[in-house]
């Protein structure tokens, strides 16, 4: 009667076979195609590009200057997330080129420098940075918002949306008495979700540029600048929300 057991020497090879197999599968990345998106957090920062995370122990590439503003400032850091699209594989090396099409706003809830204006990324697209103030022209008006085209765009892919809420007119007034199709706006970048779905706000811009100019104001009190006669007078009317950090100064 014959033995049903794998013999020792049959053990060897199947283990054998495993450890080759699975270390194949280690071996094995991901193929990326030309034209995917991809969400990527930046790694490294190098002088002439910027690196960031695939997954699976894969790295993407983007050039610097596609991440920086007009003055050569990067846009972004360390830890930034990035939404990008896969701009070729090469094929003897296999690094994934990428080109940015969002920043996402830091985790801390700030949104980034919400003054900031999104200049043009590489390809002539301006680069969308969560957080930044964008130009651009009204293109439709109905009941739950206004819908503006970012400048330097065309198309969906650049047409965000100011809701009601974010348009910093009297609640429930006709959107239509306050806006027309052409008007140019200037607004914040909210955020962008991963359908490509810009929420943008004229309000927070407003609430923004009010702080600046406390902050700037606070600053010059606290450097001794309002004991000098020259000094021009302190802006007064900062609305309710330069009236509560004025008071939280004082405390």
């Amino acid at each position: 009667m014959s033995s049903s057991r794998p013999s020792a020497a049959s053990k060897e090879s199947f283990a054998s076979l495993f450890e080759q197999s699975e270390g194949a599968g280690k071996q094995r990345r991901r193929q990326y195609h030309t034209g995917e998106t991809v969400e990527v957090t930046v790694v490294a920062i190098a002088r002439e590009a910027v690196f960031a995370d695939l997954g699976g122990k894969q790295e993407g590439m983007f050039e610097r200057v596609a991440l920086a503003d007009g003055d050569g400032k990067l846009r972004v850091e360390v830890g930034s997330r990035v939404s990008a699209v896969v701009a070729g594989v090469d094929s003897g090396t296999g690094q994934v080129r990428l080109t940015p099409v969002v920043v996402r706003a830091s985790g801390d809830g700030d949104g980034g420098s919400s003054l900031a204006v999104a200049a043009p990324a590489a390809g002539g697209a301006p680069l969308l940075v969560e957080g930044a103030r964008v130009k651009g022209k009204v293109t439709g008006i109905e009941r739950y918002g206004v819908f503006v085209q970012i400048a330097g765009t065309s198309g969906r892919s650049g047409r965000g949306l100011v809701p009601t809420a974010e348009t910093a007119t009297p609640r429930s007034a006709d959107l239509k008495k306050h806006f027309t199709v052409g008007q140019d706006v200037e607004a914040k970048i909210l955020n962008v979700d991963e359908s490509g779905k810009i929420r943008l706000s004229i309000s927070a811009l407003r609430v923004d540029e009010e702080r600046g100019q406390f902050e700037s104001y606070a600053k010059g009190e606290r450097s001794g600048g309002g004991n000098d006669k020259g000094a021009k007078p302190a802006p007064r009317n900062f609305g309710t929300l330069g009236d509560l950090l004025a008071k939280k100064v004082k405390r």
